[in-house]
């Protein structure tokens, strides 16, 4: 008889535990890494840091790809499994300031915020899209880079809660700048 009272009075208690009110432990409830965005190798489409990539947006398991060969412009996009593209980044030496001030109107009623002046002509806006966009976060910068006039965009997935997405575009933007000038072996400048 007394097992069965210790086995009542234990399930009484598991009961007792299992119906409260208290919220269940969370699982990876880590907080977010907040760090700034840091150049480090390896590099997504050649001129975003993964790593600094995966902390702003929590997405892991990346792959990219150019869309071709890079003659005067690049089209790359980074997969992540089991969604569309977190990534995409686009670059050209043609039609800079049409392409600049197509983006501009654009992001007309979006509040667009204006990149610093060391990174040329551009803008950086994060779209309202209530989940509908993979890549709500979009920023296009136009700079001078030996005797050419390149621009790049880099659209992207929402950032974790905590960050602030337009800093991180504006971190990524001078991190892919400083990239292109390696790649394409020139020094990136603001238009004069």
């Amino acid at each position: 008889m007394r097992a069965g009272g210790m086995l009542v009075g234990a399930c009484v208690a598991f009961a007792t535990v299992a119906c409260s009110n208290s919220s269940p432990p969370k699982i990876n409830a880590s907080p977010p890494d907040l760090r700034p965005v840091s150049d480090e190798p390896p590099y997504l489409c050649d001129l975003v840091p993964e790593l600094a990539f995966r902390r702003v947006t929590g997405l892991m398991h990346l792959t990219s790809r150019w869309s071709g060969p890079q003659t005067d412009n690049g089209l790359c996009l980074t997969r992540a499994p089991g969604r569309e593209a977190p990534l995409g980044l686009d670059w050209s030496y043609n039609d800079g300031e049409k392409v600049l001030r197509r983006q501009q109107q654009n992001a007309e009623d979006k509040s667009p915020h204006r990149l610093p002046g060391d990174l040329g002509s551009g803008l950086a806006v994060v779209r309202p899209t209530a989940g509908a966009d993979p890549r709500p976060n979009f920023v296009i910068a136009l700079f001078k880079c030996g005797d050419e006039r390149p621009w790049i965009s880099i659209d992207f997935a929402p950032v974790v809660r905590g960050r602030d997405a337009v800093r991180d575009m504006v971190d990524f933007m001078r991190i892919a700048q400083k990239r292109f000038g390696q790649i394409h072996k020139c020094t990136p400048k603001p238009l004069r």
